[in-house]
């Protein structure tokens, strides 16, 4: 069983929606206002957002990135319904962030298979855990804390600001993997929010002094990023 906040302002799409995914628990709101209180100060988390466009106070595109960034979790996935069939909504709504688009009236099977699909999707992630090891850091992703994890076993917190964690999880939820700092703004700031690369390589560089006794190394890629590592602790040092 999942949660999924279903934004929605249709009494009657809600009373479907809730007829097709009678097995997960549906939190539905109608306007953006009350949407972004149902995900931001960590009231709640979601496994899934569905959200639609045409809202009474705006368009439900433009709170996109704000949902993602709000969430608990930095993976969840957000499907859009929307009655706009238009090819260049849905290569905005891809751009700002949706992980699929659906048309309405949706086929319920068809709805139904998306939203499974994308569940089965965000609960492989490895990043999904609440608690994540990573050589000798652990990170609790309910309590936000970050702990190193000293040889002789005892445990000491590594101080990270709510944005610092956020990088950090994104990164080792995917070892080896570039993400460009384009992608890091739009997965922890988002679009709305003016962000520049600069502020990206500041947070990473506070990252690496904060995890210089770690096993954990945050590389630069040129001109494409940062990935994160387990590094020889050993090797370094003598390098160094």
């Amino acid at each position: 069983m999942a949660r999924i906040l279903c934004v929605e302002d249709s009494k009657e799409f809600q009373i479907y929606l809730s007829a097709i995914l009678r097995e997960h628990t549906l939190t539905h709101v109608a306007t953006i206002s009350q949407a972004l209180r149902a995900v931001e100060g960590g009231r709640a988390s979601y496994d899934l957002i569905l959200l639609d466009i045409s809202l009474p106070d705006g368009n439900g595109m433009k709170i996109l990135p704000r949902l993602k960034e709000a969430s608990s979790d930095l993976i969840v996935p957000v499907i859009v319904i929307s009655s706009d069939v238009d090819v260049l909504t849905k290569v905005a709504a891809f751009g700002m962030g949706a992980d699929d688009f659906v048309t309405k009236p949706p086929d319920s099977s068809e709805l139904k298979a998306r939203i499974e699909a994308k569940l089965r999707w965000r609960n492989s992630l490895p990043d999904r855990q609440s608690k994540v090891g990573f050589g000798d850091v652990v990170v609790d992703a309910e309590r936000m804390l970050v702990e190193f994890i000293h040889k002789d076993g005892t445990r000491a917190p590594i101080d990270l600001t709510p944005f610092e964690f956020k990088m950090f999880r994104l990164l080792i939820g995917r070892p080896g993997q570039v993400f460009s700092r384009e992608h890091i703004i739009q997965r922890i700031w988002g679009s709305e929010k003016y962000v520049t690369p600069r502020t990206v390589d500041a947070h990473v560089s506070h990252l690496r002094t904060k995890l210089r006794d770690t096993q954990v190394q945050i590389e630069t890629v040129l001109s494409a990023g940062y990935k994160a590592f387990l590094k020889d602790k050993i090797s370094n040092s003598d390098n160094s």
